[in-house]
């Protein structure tokens, strides 16, 4: 079942896929690694690709699945050589451990001249996600005391506010990674595309597009769907889009 935060997600992923239908080759075969609930994988059935979705057995996503998500260990792809035209990936590469060997092993499953196309965070997003964390933090605990208040009406007060206040310091000086690699700061350059293009490069791609996606958006969505997609895209003038999307092609055999 569709809760208001998933169903959010899904209206930027549908915005991202849009963008990144444009450099699929119409009717593929389209492996989307990280499928999460398959929600994008059954999008692109729908306008008629061949598709297989992969993702890991503890991904969050895997009890609200739509479309067959076949399981795999993360590092492997269990398809023979040559077996899809192109590959699909949203907000996925950053959280794979073994990067540099999945790399090889799409290259290994894409035909000759195969399209890569990845929906991947960019600086901006790390940074305002990470400028986001002190009021996030501020509203779980406020959500908390509240609940607290609610359940025992007539207990003391617990001193949420000063506690919440500490949280938030801290959590501004200290916010979580989002990959695999790295720290939250660190991020700032891992997402950045001097980073990416070296590892694409060696594993056998060459760069055809990086364009961003138009949208403002952090990691904690903070206004959620109260935020409009047109005021998305004008807030990323200026603020800066949190996705790129890249397009890769298949320039070296595995």
């Amino acid at each position: 079942m569709s809760t208001p935060a998933l169903a959010h997600l899904e209206r930027l992923r549908l915005a991202e896929l849009r963008q990144a239908l444009a450099h699929l080759p119409p009717r593929a075969r389209v492996l989307e690694l990280g499928a999460g609930t398959g929600w994008q994988a059954r999008e692109l059935a729908a306008r008629g690709f061949a598709v297989e979705a992969l993702d890991v057995p503890e991904s969050l996503y895997a009890a609200a699945r739509v479309f067959p998500v076949l399981e795999y260990d993360g590092r492997h792809l269990p398809y023979p050589a040559g077996s899809f035209d192109a590959v699909f990936s949203s907000n996925v590469l950053e959280h794979v451990a073994h990067l540099e060997e999945l790399l090889a092993e799409l290259v290994r499953v894409l035909v000759p001249g195969g399209r890569a196309v990845h929906v991947l965070p960019t600086p901006a997003w790390r940074l305002w996600t990470s400028l986001a964390q002190g009021p996030h933090v501020l509203r779980l605990v406020w959500r908390r005391a509240t609940r607290a208040r609610a359940s025992a009406p007539n207990s003391p007060a617990t001193g949420a506010a000063p506690a919440a206040r500490r949280g938030a310091r801290l959590a501004l000086l200290f916010p979580e990674r989002h990959g695999e690699r790295g720290g939250a700061w660190s991020e700032l350059y891992l997402f950045s595309a001097r980073a990416w293009r070296p590892l694409f490069e060696r594993a056998g791609f060459r760069l055809l597009r990086c364009e961003p996606n138009g949208l403002f958006y952090t990691g904690h969505a903070l206004l959620g769907a109260r935020l409009a997609l047109g005021a998305r895209g004008i807030l990323a003038r200026g603020l800066g889009s949190a996705c790129r999307i890249w397009v890769l092609e298949v320039v070296r055999a595995p």
